[in-house]
């Protein structure tokens, strides 16, 4: 084996080690997003009963999502803890990137729906569009079936416009639908993987 050739053996052992460890590091969100489809299913509903309670003003809806988006944050780290510590793979910082910016425009959608005086019901559909531009996203990290997801989400949104008076609600249904059978397909991922042999995944 002369040099190139080796250089490129190194090169595909190294690509086939990053893979292994960005795919055992994603098999780790399997528990946290299902447990997450049910807190922020259970948000959306709260959501929907607020306004129709006569709730139509911004405090509710802050203090409510505020709470879940402690709950799930503080959820991730203890539910990480006593893992193996170490570098956060490749893959795994581009979620986190995706979905931190997908919060910050989830929240500014929010006030700018406010400032402009629009019903409630604007923004289920838009948030729809950003959950599939989110799932899109991540369709070019972590595999083609994805990019159905955001696809399915798509059509949900454009559905939540024949259906105004219950769009919080389908969208919560969406929502957990998609986050839960996400999460059970990692969390199945990494019990086959682990049955097999397959060492620890390193998540930090």
């Amino acid at each position: 084996m002369n040099r190139e050739e080796a250089n490129q053996a190194l090169d595909l052992i190294r690509r086939v080690v990053s893979q292994a460890k960005d795919d055992s590091a994603l098999q780790n969100w399997g528990v946290i997003w299902m447990l997450h489809a049910f807190v922020n299913a259970a948000g959306f509903a709260a959501t929907d009963w607020l306004w129709t309670a006569g709730h139509h003003t911004p405090g509710p809806y802050a203090l409510l999502w505020a709470g879940v988006l402690a709950f799930n944050i503080v959820s991730i780290f203890v539910l990480k803890r006593g893992q193996t510590a170490g570098a956060r793979s490749f893959v795994e910082r581009q979620i986190w990137a995706i979905w931190t910016t997908f919060i910050a425009g989830m929240l500014l959608v929010a006030v700018l729906n406010w400032l402009l005086g629009l019903d409630r019901l604007f923004m289920p559909a838009v948030a729809c569009v950003l959950f599939g531009t989110a799932f899109a996203m991540m369709g070019a990290l972590m595999g083609r079936v994805w990019y159905a997801v955001a696809a399915g989400l798509a059509l949900a949104a454009l559905g939540m416009t024949q259906v105004p008076d219950h769009a919080f609600g389908l969208l919560g249904a969406v929502w957990f639908a998609t986050q839960f059978s996400g999460g059970f397909a990692l969390h199945r991922a990494r019990r086959r993987r682990l049955a097999a042999g397959g060492a620890g995944a390193r998540l930090v």
